[in-house]
């Protein structure tokens, strides 16, 4: 029986949509490829997620390898990153109803050490039992260390979990140590329905 509810947060708890987001603060599309490759898509971002860098040396060190006038930013991309969080109206409804049914909610996020700040504003956050992000254990999903750190940090058991997650490969990792899953694609009936089906107690999307 299903006793935890698992979420990730960028595009589950919250809305993101990178080429928007990076767009506010670039103006043409090789600037975009710029940020978006060497930035978001960097090792150093991965570190900072791991919370083995600072934010600063992170910015000095992809400032190294980009266009001068792209550093300012840098900086400023990552000091301000996701600060403000849009919310998903839909999951935080979900979230709430399966507050209300007795289900135990834990977050567990891929996320720097600004979580701490910016996730003020993120209502679902409420209603966790437990958090895990990533640069407090340096472990990144979907390692399966960082699953079997979660599992331990919380004392709940993987088959009595149920994971929610905007990426597959996260999912499939969590499944192989025996806590069932499924992929959230924005469709919030959709995600329902996959609840129900695993015996999870909510109401049909109307």
């Amino acid at each position: 029986m299903i006793k935890n509810i698992v979420f990730d947060m960028g595009n589950v708890l919250t809305v993101y949509n990178a080429r928007e987001y990076i767009y506010g603060y670039v103006g043409s599309e090789e600037d975009f490829r710029w940020i978006k490759n060497h930035l978001c898509g960097s090792v150093e971002w991965l570190q900072m997620d791991r919370g083995t860098i600072t934010d600063e040396e992170a910015a000095d060190s992809v400032c190294r390898r980009v266009p001068e006038h792209l550093h300012a930013v840098v900086k400023r991309f990552i000091s301000e990153y996701r600060m403000v969080q849009p919310p998903n109206p839909p999951m935080e409804e979900l979230v709430e109803e399966l507050h209300r049914n007795g289900y135990d909610l834990y977050l567990m996020s891929n996320t720097s050490h600004r979580f701490r700040i910016f996730s003020r504003d993120i209502r679902p956050i409420r209603y966790m039992k437990g958090i895990w992000i990533s640069c407090e254990h340096g472990l990144l999903k979907p390692e399966p260390e960082a699953y079997l750190d979660f599992f331990k940090t919380f004392s709940i058991k993987p088959e009595e979990s149920f994971f929610i997650d905007d990426s597959p490969a996260n999912i499939e990792a969590a499944g192989n140590l025996g806590m069932k899953g499924c992929v959230y694609y924005g469709d919030i009936k959709e995600l329902r329905n996959d609840l129900r089906e695993n015996g999870i107690k909510v109401r049909r999307d109307p």
